[in-house]
């Protein structure tokens, strides 16, 4: 028997891609409880607060729901493309990434529960103004007489918002459950022609997933404020949350690993090709944010530049100046060795200070929209770790619940003998 078959049966041992049974649930079961806790608090401070207590509240929640979909909705984008260039190397470690996308239906709930919890502030908290609008176009009284929004007004009305994020959920969740549904039938049948029929999918599902990646960034975040737009605001969104999927992935199998799991499957040369695609989106995102940032501040248009005039000023300023060296500058010179990016306790340090950072941008992103609040606030901290940490949760549980790898992918043999030689 070649090495190779001798490596592919202790690849398919049971004890080496399978967890044993109720593996994980004390952890899944935890996380879900601490989630849906942190999130009832930040739902309670809404309700019993002041309209601007109401608005800190609201804003909270929308970063952690922004974020819990940032990690299924950038690993399905990462699935895709490992099916649409044929990816023979990541056979052995797509599948967690696949758990990961399976999550994106977690979307419609935390949409919906934001958008109910607006209507009954709104209902409760005042008149004009002061009511604690998410986005603040819904609100008649402050967009009365606006001549921006009337020129937005056939864009921006609730009706077509609703059906454009039904629109968003449908493809995410179609595409999730396409490719989730042939690569575990896959697993029970073998046939090669799932890896084509996957293939293909992917290459026609990508540009819709692309585009819809980008509307979504434009009605859930870039028109909390609708005077303000950059046609660049879509890839930026998608630059800065790709790391999460990256990030969260590595971990899981770094994790499995040290467990016992996935002995030959997940191999240094693995490792060092996720911390190179954690290099790659660092430098990506630095690329596509100072291009938006310099062409905005060199074209100097008011409408266009008050996204950061708002950042710049206080209480923001330091958080403003911390995060393009840390997102950018720390990891670039932290990844850049060859050595580090082989280091397995290096690589789970950069992952979880990668995802804290990316959080933090997120609130940055966001937050910045409740005037009259200081910066940090204990409703920060419960609305957005709260649907995080669900979302980790239900994660937790889908790897416990099936194989660790796709059991017959044509291509394990190319994965077993990957080999990095950069």
């Amino acid at each position: 028997m070649s090495t190779i078959n001798l490596r592919h049966d202790l690849i398919l041992a049971d004890d080496n891609i399978r967890l044993r049974e109720g593996a994980g649930r004390g952890l899944s079961v935890a996380l879900l409880g601490l989630g849906a806790l942190l999130t009832v608090l930040a739902v309670l401070g809404a309700v019993a607060g002041d309209a601007l207590t109401a608005r800190t509240a609201l804003f909270a929640l929308h970063t952690g729901f922004i974020l819990s979909v940032a990690f299924p909705l950038t690993a399905l984008v990462l699935v895709m493309i490992l099916h649409a260039t044929n990816a023979g190397w990541s056979a052995t470690i797509r599948r967690q990434f696949e758990n990961i996308a399976s999550l994106i239906w977690i979307a419609v709930p935390f949409f919906f529960g934001i958008l109910i919890l607006q209507a009954v502030l709104t209902a409760t908290k005042g008149e004009g103004g002061s009511i604690p609008y998410l986005w603040k176009w819904m609100n008649a009284a402050y967009v009365e007489g606006d001549p921006v929004f009337e020129h937005k007004r056939g864009y921006l009305n609730y009706g077509f918002f609703l059906v454009r994020s039904l629109i968003y959920f449908a493809i995410w969740i179609g595409l999730s459950f396409a490719l989730n549904s042939i690569s575990r039938r896959q697993d029970e049948d073998g046939d090669p022609k799932h890896t084509i029929t996957l293939g293909r999918l992917s290459c026609i599902g990508l540009p819709f997933l692309a585009f819809s990646i980008a509307f979504a960034g434009f009605d859930w975040l870039m028109s909390l404020d609708f005077h303000w737009f950059s046609t660049m605001y879509g890839v930026y969104l998608f630059a800065s949350c790709m790391v999460l999927s990256v990030a969260l992935g590595t971990l899981t199998l770094i994790t499995l690993s040290s467990f016992g799991k996935l002995a030959v499957a997940f191999t240094q040369e693995h490792l060092h090709d996720l911390a190179k695609l954690l290099f790659a989106f660092t430098v990506f995102w630095a690329y596509i944010a100072f291009s938006q940032y310099f062409l905005i501040w060199y074209a100097n248009i008011p409408e266009e530049t008050m996204f950061f005039q708002v950042r710049r000023a206080e209480p923001w300023t330091g958080l403003s100046i911390a995060i393009p060296i840390a997102h950018f500058i720390l990891p670039f010179i932290l990844l850049l060795p060859r050595p580090l990016r082989r280091s397995r306790g290096f690589i789970t340090f950069m992952c979880v200070y990668l995802i804290i950072i990316q959080m933090i941008e997120t609130y940055w992103m966001i937050r910045p929209e409740v005037y009259g609040v200081g910066p940090w606030h204990w409703l920060d901290f419960v609305g957005i770790i709260g649907p995080v940490a669900i979302f980790l949760g239900l994660f937790v549980a889908k790897v416990a619940s099936g194989p660790l790898i796709p059991l017959k992918d044509p291509r394990l043999h190319e994965a077993l003998k990957h080999k990095n030689h950069i």
